[in-house]
């Protein structure tokens, strides 16, 4: 029983600093205390299993500790994460980890977190489909259409308006790397 306890707290753990959260980031997404979760990974407590099922729901792993088919996009303010947005394979589940609350600074401020919101932000930041030269442009992008979920994975979603921007959750990239100007 004990190597089992072991064997899920290393996943756990390994998968939050996959998706780059810290154990306060956690534990205030989860509603507990830092200190019960720092203990919970260290082996110092186990916690309930409605706590150990909000932990997995956060964390986007199931009951038998392996992550869902998602793609997640860390949403930056330069290089700050403000949201993880976990999007499953099929784009129809999609779940909002607000990492920064509600204001200027987070860019699905409010209650109304979809798909749709997600898609508009993400096509917000592509070319204009009406645009003359778009055709030019997803030729040179290697392309063959606006898609927004693929133009984000070139353009990372940057523009001259704002500082935010999307990086896959696995890139090792810094603002420094991507901004305009």
């Amino acid at each position: 029983m004990k190597q089992n306890v072991e064997e899920i707290i290393i996943k756990i753990k390994k998968r939050r600093k996959a998706l780059g959260m810290t154990q306060v980031q956690m534990a205030k997404l989860c509603g507990i205390k830092q200190s019960n979760y720092s203990r919970f990974e260290s082996g110092k407590q186990m916690p309930s299993l409605d706590t150990l099922l909000s932990i997995l729901d956060v964390l986007g792993m199931d009951i038998h500790l392996t992550p869902v088919d998602y793609t997640v996009y860390d949403v930056m303010d330069r290089d700050e994460i403000v949201c993880i947005v976990e999007l499953d394979r099929s784009r129809k589940n999609i779940k909002f980890n607000k990492i920064k609350k509600d204001g200027i600074g987070q860019p699905f401020s409010g209650n109304r977190l979809n798909l749709e919101r997600f898609y508009s932000f993400l096509k917000d930041r592509c070319y204009e489909d009406g645009r003359a030269d778009l055709d030019r442009i997803l030729e040179k992008a290697n392309l063959t259409s606006n898609n927004p979920y693929e133009f984000i994975k070139l353009s990372h979603g940057v523009t001259y308006e704002d500082t935010f921007w999307i990086k896959l959750h696995d890139e090792k990239i810094k603002w420094k790397d991507v901004k305009l100007i």
